[in-house]
């Protein structure tokens, strides 16, 4: 039975761990209709999700009554082979029994099912790849509840085994795995110990997302290895993990069993994936990627009626990476919230992951809150009114790279067109100023490369957040971008100026009691009187502005 895209029901088992959440977020943002199925409460966006223990049956059989999915990706597991090998029947109740209770009920429904097997069940001493044709040997606990379920699916052909290999990449869900913990590591520059006699064919979480999809809409049946090009050893994978973070690895190279449970890892677990290859190649997973995912951070204030501006500069970007954008508004009102919500689709359909929470009060909690859903890598902080020219978040990826020695990147400011003449005049006199051409100053957008966010870990409780970052890095560690710009509106007359000026001084006012290493100092004024004698009508209007702002800062105190 062909289901049309429109009317499939997708349920993904194990919605939040690594895989699930991958899968549930990209069905979610193609429009189709998905629910996830979690232990607990989901803390990130990427889908509806419903609480559920599978091993109550009755409860699972409900739901399935209740939601008739078409397609079901069973991705939740006793995942660790450790965990099952310390508690065999667990493992057998989610990896086996569960997975036959699905395929029953897809059998009689007519649904699809992917089962997700594991690379382990090979007992490693092949001298090749291991092939689909080949029988699984595996000889410990966990291979023995995988082919159980393996069985299960294929025995009821109720739809497809497809066996992964190490997946690699940051989880959606915040939650500690084997991926975050090796690039916290790695970033602090631990000594890592990492193995050269075992061999893997690993893949990124996202290539397996895809796979995972492209399968089910094709009604996939029997057996599909779901691998990586490259055979890899774990040194080769942590320093790819290293490139990609812009750092440099402290490794100690050991043998397997000298880490813990190596004596139970088989030498060889490298797959063929010569089934995906013959039929389906656009299914194929490429080269783990050295490219991080860039994220970006749109803490939210009243922005209900500004934020598409920034929402749809992002979203017309020419920018072919993996981008996630997370909007955090802070400002307690409904509003701006649905505000966010409603922009966010437009940049989903743009190929972008973006959610959009509520964030405590302060735009350090804010910024705070969304960097707790991004994954590793570069970074951009936008202000919800700036808008970037289209290249601008390929320039800001290219000039941060691993390997550049930049760390700070903007694009150049551009300032949105004004009816005021005295905002006109100030900004043409701030803009002529030498350390505003340097520095580089920022106005709503500033980023960071991985290596640079490691500098710091928690912000400083500082109003002026972007020049606190800026002063993490030497002069020769920022650039302005030249080819690229942002867009961002500034205060109308006098009057919003000089309340504007008193605010970026309060900001200093706290940065001057701190202690950085690349503070500006006395830099801010070199050059200042040369710039504005060239243009006297606008310094008197930036000189105004300035002393007054001055002036009623003193009677404020």
């Amino acid at each position: 039975m062909l289901v049309s895209g429109s009317a499939q029901r997708w349920l993904v088992t194990g919605a939040c761990g690594q895989l699930g959440a991958h899968v549930t977020d990209r069905l979610a943002r193609t429009g189709a209709r998905v629910l996830g199925v979690a232990r607990r409460p989901c803390r990130a966006a990427h889908g509806a999700t419903v609480t559920l223990d599978l091993r109550r049956h009755h409860d699972l059989a409900a739901l399935l009554r209740r939601y008739r999915p078409t397609h079901i990706a069973h991705l939740a597991a006793v995942s660790a082979p450790g965990a099952v090998a310390r508690d065999p029947g667990l493992g057998w109740a989610l990896n086996a029994e569960t997975a036959e209770r699905l395929a029953e009920y897809a059998h009689r429904e007519r649904a699809w099912l992917l089962y997700p097997s594991s690379d382990f069940v090979w007992d490693g001493t092949a001298r090749r790849r291991y092939r689909e044709s080949d029988r699984p040997n595996g000889d410990t606990a966990y291979a023995w509840t995988k082919v159980g379920g393996e069985r299960a699916v294929l025995q009821r052909d109720a739809g497809v085994v497809a066996r992964f290999s190490l997946l690699h990449g940051d989880p959606l869900c915040p939650r500690e795995t084997t991926w975050t913990r090796l690039a916290a590591a790695l970033k602090r520059g631990d000594e890592i110990p990492v193995c050269v006699d075992e061999f893997r064919t690993p893949l990124t979480l996202t290539d397996a997302a895809d796979t995972v999809i492209g399968l089910g809409r094709r009604r996939a049946r029997g057996v599909v290895h779901v691998a990586g090009p490259e055979v890899l050893t774990a040194k080769d994978v942590v320093a790819r993990m290293a490139e990609r973070l812009g750092v440099e690895p402290n490794l100690r190279t050991v043998g397997r069993h000298e880490l813990p449970g190596g004596h139970d890892r088989p030498r060889n677990m490298a797959m063929a994936t010569e089934v995906l290859a013959r039929r389906w190649p656009d299914l194929l997973p490429g080269p783990l990627r050295a490219r991080a995912p860039f994220g970006v951070v749109i803490p939210v204030y009243r922005g209900a009626d500004v934020l598409a501006r920034s929402i749809r500069s992002l979203a017309a970007q020419t920018f072919d990476g993996d981008l996630h954008v997370v909007l955090t508004v802070n400002d307690g009102d409904g509003a701006t919230l649905r505000a966010a919500h409603d922009l966010a689709p437009e940049l989903r359909a743009a190929g972008a992951r973006c959610v959009a929470i509520a964030a405590p009060a302060g735009r350090v909690p804010a910024i705070e809150a969304a960097e707790a859903l991004l994954p590793n890598g570069p970074r951009l902080y936008l202000d919800q009114d700036a808008v970037l020219s289209p290249g601008s978040l390929s320039g800001l990826e290219a000039a941060l790279a691993p390997g550049t020695g930049v760390h700070f990147a903007v694009p150049a400011v551009r300032i949105a067109e004004t009816r005021s003449v005295a905002t006109r005049a100030y900004y043409r006199a701030w803009r002529a100023l030498p350390y505003v051409r340097q520095s580089p100053v920022t106005m709503g957008a500033y980023a960071v490369s991985a290596a640079g966010r490691a500098r710091w870990g928690r912000f400083a409780a500082v109003r002026s957040d972007d020049k606190w970052v800026r002063w993490h890095f030497a002069p020769p560690e920022r650039v302005v971008l030249a080819d690229d710009s942002y867009e961002v509106i500034v205060p109308q007359g006098v009057r919003e100026l000089v309340r504007a000026r008193r605010r970026y001084q309060r900001g200093n006012d706290e940065l001057d009691g701190m202690a950085m290493a690349h503070g500006d100092g006395d830099r801010r004024l070199r050059g200042a009187a040369g710039a504005l004698v060239r243009s006297p009508a606008a310094a008197a209007v930036f000189l105004t502005v300035h002393a007054a702002a001055a002036v009623s800062g003193r009677w404020g105190r």
